[in-house]
C-alpha cells in the first residue's frame, strides 16, 4: 500500500508539473509560521498583477478599496475565507478558481542541488555563513565562521573565496548553509538560479541594472533574470541599506527576482515583538518594498506590522512576465543543464509557441517577445478597454525561432489595454498596464 501511494503522490506530482507556471503569488499556507493564528489578508491596496495561487482560505478587506486582480486567482478551498468581502477583489481578468488541486510543495531543493553538482558549483563548508555580492556579469562568494556573523565589510574586497562568471552560460549554484546575499546582475545575457539548503538573508537590493529603484520597474528589453531559492526562509535584514530604523540611513529594498521559500516565508527581520533582541519602542517603518517577479511561500511571511505603530515594508509587487514558463529547478527539473549559454530571449522549450512582455507594467514603451516553432503569419493588435484598435503591431509572415515588436504608447493615456496575438491557430491575450 506504501509503494502505490508514493506511485500515486509521484503521478500528482509529475501531473502538476507539466502544466506547472510561476506564480506571482503561490502559498501552501495563508498564515505565518510563527503566528498561525494571524488572519493574512490582502488589502485595497493590494494589486495581484500575475497568476495567485494558494492551496489555503485567501482572505480579502474593504480598506481603501477591494484588491485588484488581473489574472487568474485560484485556491484549493471551496470559497475565500468567512469575512471577506462579497465580491472578494475586483476580477478584470478570469473570475476566481475554488477547489484546485493542491500544489504539492518540495521538501528540498533536488533538481537545484544536482544541477549545481553537474556544474561543480555546489558549495559546502561545514559551520560556514556565506556572503554573495553579485557585480555585474559574476556573482563573488565568500564564507566565515558562524560565530564571526556580524555585517560583512569583507563582502566587497577583492580577495573573494570563489567568483563565478555568470555570463558564459546559465548558471546554477547551491550553497550548502546560510547566504547573505546582495546585487545588481547584469540587464543582458545573465541567467543565475541560485539554491541554499538554509536561510538566505538579503542585505540590500537584488535586481538586474538599470532597474527604476523608485518603482522596480525593469530596464527595457532587459533578458537577464534572477530566481532564488531557500529551503527554509528569505529573510529581509534589517541592515542600514534596507532602511533600518525609520530609513533614517537607508533606503527601499528593491527586488528583481523569482524568490521561493519552501520551509517559511519571506518576511522581515526584527518584527519589533516582545523579546526581539531588536526591538525598540517607536516606529520602525523601513520604506517600500519594491518586488519584480514572483513570490512562492510555504508560509506566508509578514512583510510589514502594525506593531509598536508600525513596522516594515509597504509592499509594491509586480509580475514579470518574461518568467512565467521558465523551468527553475524547483517544481520541476530543468531539463538537463550543460556548458551552453542559453540565452533567456530564447525559448526554453523551443519546440512551442511562447508569448512575453516586459515591462509591463510600462511608462511609455514595451516590448512584445515572441517565439514560433514554425514559420507562421502574426497578426499582432493593441486594443482599450472599449475593444477599439489603437496600435497593429504586426501582420505578417515570421519564420521560425525567436521575434520581438515594441510599442510606443507615449501618445496614449494612462490606463488598461489588451494584446491581441494571433498565430497558429492560436489566439493569445495580454494585459497591459501603461502607467505615466
Amino acid at each position: 500500500m506504501k509503494i502505490l501511494a508514493s506511485l500515486a503522490l509521484l503521478l500528482l506530482i509529475a501531473t502538476q508539473l507539466t502544466a506547472m507556471e510561476n506564480y506571482f503569488w503561490l502559498t501552501d499556507f495563508e498564515h505565518t509560521e510563527r503566528f498561525p493564528d494571524d488572519v493574512m489578508r490582502f488589502w485595497g491596496y493590494d494589486t495581484l498583477w500575475g497568476p495567485t495561487r494558494s492551496n489555503d482560505w485567501i482572505a480579502t478587506q474593504n480598506v481603501r478599496g477591494i484588491p485588484v486582480s488581473y489574472s487568474t486567482v485560484q485556491t484549493s478551498q471551496a470559497n475565500f475565507r468567512t469575512g471577506s468581502p462579497n465580491p472578494a477583489m475586483q476580477f478584470l481578468e478570469n473570475q476566481p478558481v475554488f477547489s484546485a488541486p493542491p500544489i504539492v510543495f518540495p521538501e528540498s531543493l533536488t533538481w537545484l542541488r544536482e544541477a549545481a553538482k553537474q556544474q561543480h558549483n555546489f558549495l559546502s563548508v561545514p559551520e560556514y555563513l556565506w556572503y554573495g555580492s553579485i557585480r555585474g556579469d559574476a556573482i563573488w562568494l565568500y564564507y566565515a565562521r558562524i560565530d564571526n556573523i556580524g555585517e560583512p565589510p569583507e563582502i566587497d574586497t577583492t580577495d573573494a573565496a570563489i567568483v563565478i562568471d555568470l555570463a558564459d552560460y546559465s548558471k546554477v549554484i547551491f550553497i550548502n548553509g546560510t547566504l547573505l546575499l546582495r546585487g545588481v546582475l547584469d540587464a543582458q545575457g545573465c541567467q543565475l538560479l541560485l539554491g541554499c539548503s538554509r536561510n538566505i538573508r538579503l542585505i540590500d537590493n537584488l535586481m538586474l541594472a538599470g532597474t527604476d529603484v523608485s518603482t522596480g520597474r525593469l530596464p527595457e528589453n532587459a533578458t537577464s533574470r534572477i530566481a532564488i531559492a531557500s529551503e527554509a526562509n528569505v529573510t529581509i535584514a534589517d541592515t542600514w541599506e534596507n532602511g533600518r530604523e525609520n530609513r533614517e540611513r537607508g533606503a527601499d529594498i528593491v527586488i528583481t527576482a523569482l524568490v521561493y521559500a519552501l520551509g517559511g516565508g519571506l518576511e522581515i527581520e526584527h518584527q519589533n515583538d516582545v523579546g526581539d533582541s531588536m526591538a525598540i519602542s517607536y516606529p520602525d517603518e523601513r520604506g517600500y518594498l519594491y518586488l519584480n517577479g514572483g513570490v512562492t511561500q510555504k508560509f506566508r511571511g509578514y512583510v510589514h506590522r502594525s506593531n509598536r505603530g508600525g513596522t516594515g515594508y509597504l509592499k509594491r509587487f509586480f509580475y514579470d512576465e518574461r518568467v512565467r514558463h521558465w523551468r527553475t529547478g524547483v517544481f520541476e527539473p530543468l531539463n538537463g543543464v550543460d556548458d551552453e549559454f542559453t540565452p533567456v530571449s530564447e525559448p526554453l522549450f523551443p519546440a512551442q509557441f511562447t508569448l512575453a512582455v516586459s515591462p509591463n507594467p510600462f511608462n511609455a514603451s514595451t516590448t512584445i517577445r515572441f517565439t514560433l516553432p514554425q514559420a507562421s503569419n502574426v497578426r499582432a493588435v493593441v486594443y482599450d478597454v472599449l475593444g477599439r484598435e489603437v496600435a497593429k503591431l504586426a501582420d505578417a509572415s515570421f519564420s521560425a525561432g525567436s521575434h520581438q515588436l515594441s510599442w510606443n504608447a507615449v501618445e496614449q493615456a494612462t490606463g488598461v489595454y489588451f494584446l491581441r496575438l494571433e498565430t497558429l491557430g492560436q489566439i493569445e491575450t495580454r494585459k497591459l498596464m501603461l502607467i505615466k
